[in-house]
């Protein structure tokens, strides 16, 4: 039977960080050295027991979305994890990124220093690291967002 309708099996992606699909993913969980949004690249903090924004290190993973709590302000930005809380670190598995700038299916991946976003390998831009085993299962243009399958150890 053919995939007529993907709604039927999950939604398109409704914001960065969340999971692609119901395939098998990995992740683990360390404490925010800053406020961290959602879907983007984090290294180690120097201590190696927090995270922060990628910003040219070691990327140790994608920042997970977390579905917003009843108890949160609905007015407020609620699309990060605040500093010194718990953040969901996917290491194995398909996410939604946000791109910033335009990708095709099968492109590796690299992370932008600046932003923690993502980029296609061979970009022009001198401002990113690869991202080990990251390739690109949608494509997109710039500021929208993208499957990327990674498979960190």
């Amino acid at each position: 039977m053919a995939i007529t309708e993907y709604n039927k099996y999950m939604p398109e992606a409704q914001g960065k960080g969340k999971l692609a699909n119901y395939q098998d993913y990995s992740a683990e969980t360390k404490a925010a050295a800053e406020d961290i949004p959602y879907g983007v690249a984090v290294q180690l903090g120097t201590d190696r027991e927090t995270v922060s924004v990628f910003a040219g290190g070691s990327p140790v993973g994608i920042a997970l979305a977390q579905e917003p709590n009843d108890w949160q302000d609905p007015n407020a930005n609620n699309q990060l994890y605040k500093a010194q809380m718990p953040v969901a670190i996917v290491r194995k598995g398909p996410i939604w990124v946000e791109v910033e700038e335009d990708v095709n299916i099968g492109d590796k991946a690299v992370a932008d220093n600046s932003t923690g976003n993502f980029r296609p390998e061979g970009t022009a831009t001198s401002n990113i690291v690869a991202f080990p085993t990251a390739v690109f299962k949608t494509a997109a243009l710039a500021g929208e967002l993208a499957q990327l399958e990674i498979n960190l150890p």
